[in-house]
């Protein structure tokens, strides 16, 4: 069934243009908005507390699956609520925007398309040029979002069903409004979302570099497994930088084309989320995932 879902939101979300009332950010934010006026979410609140809160909705919603509702309409739930969660509209419409901007040789056009990625504020130190510089930068932003409204979700939901997916993607936008207020209860859902990518996170590492170059990202892989100090979003575009491969003519074009990297990891963001495809397919036939 969680296969079936899959394959039917995956499709869906490629083909459809999403309204805000199909996005899980709609809803996330009038949760939060809702239980801060009630006042179960403060400045001062404890980091558990936080979390708690942040898991009432997926607890909800566990509970309504196992009382109320049969198989059939499980899986109907399961699969609209996973197409509410998964993909992100404004990301997609921003890369097109950048892609654009890149083939015309518009580099400050390119660094406010990467500022509205949301990390705008993160700085690598690269050597090359201008153009490479802001590719690698949007490409490695990319990644790590595609990750979030992917990937993460996709695992999050083989694990826990519905119910992980909208746990994930609550507490994802629960710090993505907490870190763009300034509020000091950005450090409490940081650190829950920490605790919530770091096995997914090492999952879509190891898809990328089977996906990509193995031999030249598996040791920084294999090193990750032990690492607890590494954030998950630079372990994730470290191994990403490494899988990617670019031809000859790319690594030629990537000099005065910003778009290049993009578009090279982008076909390896999607490369990856077939192999989970491939690998959830797998672990369905012989009994593994229902």
């Amino acid at each position: 069934m969680m296969l079936i879902s899959l394959l039917i939101v995956l499709s869906l979300e490629r083909s459809l243009e999403k309204a805000p009332a199909w996005h899980v950010e709609t809803y996330a934010e009038q949760f939060r908005r809702w239980v801060m006026d009630k006042g179960w979410i403060k400045e001062n609140t404890e980091a558990v507390q936080v979390w708690g809160v942040l898991l009432l909705p997926a607890l909800l919603l566990a509970l309504i699956e196992h009382w109320l509702l049969g198989t059939f309409l499980t899986f109907i739930e399961q699969t609209v609520i996973l197409f509410v969660c998964i993909g992100c509209p404004a990301l997609r419409a921003t890369y097109k925007c950048f892609l654009k901007a890149a083939e015309r040789g518009d580099l400050e056009a390119c660094s406010l398309y990467t500022d509205q990625l949301g990390h705008g504020g993160c700085n690598y130190q690269q050597e090359g040029t201008e153009a490479q510089s802001e590719g690698k930068t949007f490409g490695q932003h990319l990644t790590w979002l595609n990750y979030q409204h992917y990937a993460a979700v996709i695992l999050w939901f083989l694990a826990f069903g519905a119910p992980g997916a909208l746990f994930y993607t609550f507490s994802r936008s629960a710090h993505n409004a907490f870190c763009e207020s300034g509020s000091a209860l950005a450090q409490a859902t940081a650190r829950l979302l920490y605790a919530l990518d770091f096995i997914p996170v090492r999952i879509t590492a190891f898809g990328l570099l089977m996906m990509g170059h193995f031999s030249n990202a598996f040791p920084t892989w294999a090193r990750s497994l032990t690492d607890l100090q590494t954030m998950p979003r630079e372990l994730l575009t470290t191994i990403a930088g490494k899988a990617e491969m670019l031809t000859p003519e790319e690594q030629n074009a990537q000099k005065e084309n910003a778009a290049v990297e993009p578009k090279v990891l982008v076909k390896l963001a999607k490369r990856n989320i077939l192999f989970l495809l491939v690998v959830t397919a797998a672990l369905t036939l012989i009994g593994t995932l229902s």
